[in-house]
């Protein structure tokens, strides 16, 4: 008989303090945070806490560029594939509701205390942004000219869209009884009929 494996996979010590100080972030804000309070949330002495991090900044960069790169890889896929611009929407719309629902912390200091990134991240941050919303935008204007979407103007559909998803990451946290996939199809629904002039069925 094959020894048991145990699958779970445990947190290292940078994982749980990068947590947790996107938990402060988002409660204090990243100015109002200090390694000292940190420390005391992972139960360290300060002065142990700077084996594992260096200083707030590298936390804030770690968080903002890894959503970053989270939302580049899917628009990198979506964005040249075969999908309709519909489709392409969807795929990308479920994951801001994934990421603002699951891991509503990490999403709420990336949206909110990116400003404090230090040069040249926010640089760096600010530019795949701007090519995530270039791409996105053109997704939307492909569908206008297909007759996919109605005759709206594609960088406010696309900021209403993105705001439209940003609550999840204050309101889902204190109501994880709800299922995600149940939040994503009432989202999606209403997306979609606002966008078109059909009724299509949300389906993963």
């Amino acid at each position: 008989m094959l020894p048991k494996v145990d699958v779970a996979i445990k947190k290292s010590k940078k994982q749980i303090i990068v947590e947790e100080a996107a938990r402060l972030f988002r409660e204090k804000g990243f100015v109002g945070t200090t390694m000292r309070d940190l420390a005391s949330e992972v139960g360290m002495e300060a002065a142990s806490l700077y084996n594992h991090i260096r200083s707030k900044d590298e936390i804030l960069i770690e968080i903002c560029l890894s959503l970053a790169n989270t939302y580049s890889a899917k628009m990198d896929e979506v964005y040249p594939s075969d999908y309709t611009p519909i489709g392409k929407i969807k795929k990308l719309i479920a994951l801001h509701i994934q990421i603002n629902s699951m891991s509503s912390p990490l999403a709420t200091v990336m949206n909110d205390e990116w400003r404090h990134l230090p040069e040249p991240t926010k640089t760096k941050f600010l530019d795949m942004r701007k090519r995530y919303e270039y791409q996105f935008t053109d997704i939307i204007q492909q569908g206008i000219e297909k007759g996919e979407i109605k005759q709206l103007d594609p960088r406010i559909t696309l900021y209403t869209l993105l705001s439209s998803v940003r609550w999840l990451q204050h309101w889902y946290h204190a109501n994880r009884e709800l299922d995600v996939k149940d939040i994503k199809d009432n989202i999606m629904e209403m997306f979609l009929s606002g966008l078109t002039d059909n009724q299509y069925e949300w389906k993963n």
